[in-house]
């Protein structure tokens, strides 16, 4: 007869790292970016908009295109300094490309002279848009309580 025992052999707890709330939460992390980054429109331009007192927000529409026109009278198209007729070229690609019924915003510095924004919204009409904008910001009413 035999004297043994059984041994029980114990295993050691199971640890496991679920990694679905991890990949869940960073998908929706990633929505949330993605939609709010729709709505930041900077233009990479550093000018001083002249106030109104009736400016009102634009509708959205699918495509949008920016003129600059700084205080010294340069043209920008995103970023870039441009000529008038690198301005005008860059205009009719687009309007080859994307069409016509785009909105084109042109954001004149408050310096900057008048017959330069002009310009800018001459060369947008000749390449064809007819959705011109100009770019202001809302005047801060001084009520004399600071």
């Amino acid at each position: 007869m035999s004297l043994s025992r059984s041994r029980k052999v114990e295993t050691p707890p199971r640890v496991e790292i679920n990694i679905v709330p991890l990949v869940d939460v960073s998908l929706v992390l990633l929505i949330i970016f993605m939609v709010t980054a729709t709505f930041v429109k900077t233009s990479g331009m550093t000018l001083q908009l002249p106030t109104s007192a009736t400016t009102q927000l634009a509708g959205a529409v699918k495509r949008e295109l920016v003129i600059g026109v700084m205080a010294n009278g340069s043209l920008r198209w995103g970023t870039a300094a441009v000529s008038e007729a690198a301005l005008a070229a860059a205009l009719r690609d687009e309007a080859r490309q994307y069409g016509t019924e785009s909105r084109v915003t042109v954001q004149g510095d408050a310096r900057a002279a008048h017959g330069r924004v002009v310009q800018a919204m001459t060369l947008a009409q000749l390449a064809g848009f007819s959705h011109l904008v100009i770019a202001t910001q809302r005047e801060q009413k001084d009520d004399g309580v600071r």
